[in-house]
């Protein structure tokens, strides 16, 4: 089940900048990283029983590098948002269907994170870094498990 298909994103809100660099990154070529995408969806309270379910969902896009030796470059950037999805079509939707159905949010969410992220890497001075432009079409995860995006980055 596709919920893009019945819910339409309400709202959208950055919740979290992190960015830790410890030295300065120089050469350039491919390094190992670690890009993850995190999803945890849960009900919001509405007003009245008559109203369609609306779920937030904190998302949060992960990228972590460096090398095991101290004189090579580390660094962790991480960012996160709060999304608010509001039922439009079909029959309302328990919180149990929502959450085993909810990566197929990521086909919207990742795009807005992997911007966010972009210029935070960017403004580490971690330029010469790609993250990947889309994910699988495919992805399925449950709560609490991450995707996995890419082995390196260049």
């Amino acid at each position: 089940m596709n919920l893009l298909d019945q819910f339409v994103l309400q709202h959208v809100q950055v919740s979290l900048l992190e960015a830790r660099l410890l030295k300065t990154v120089k050469g350039s070529g491919s390094r190992e990283a670690r890009v993850e995408l995190k999803l945890a969806p849960r009900p919001m309270k509405t007003d009245s029983g008559d109203e369609p379910p609306a779920y937030q969902v904190s998302a949060t896009l992960s990228c972590e590098g460096g090398a095991d030796d101290d004189d090579a470059p580390h660094f962790v950037a991480r960012v996160g948002v709060e999304a608010v999805y509001q039922q439009i079509d079909g029959d309302p939707l328990d919180v149990t269907e929502f959450g085993s159905h909810h990566a197929s949010l990521t086909r919207q969410l990742y795009p807005l994170l992997q911007q966010e992220l972009r210029m935070l890497l960017i403004r580490l001075g971690l330029e010469q870094l790609r993250l990947p432009f889309d994910l699988p079409a495919k992805a399925e995860f449950q709560e609490g498990d991450t995707v996995r995006l890419s082995g390196a980055v260049h």
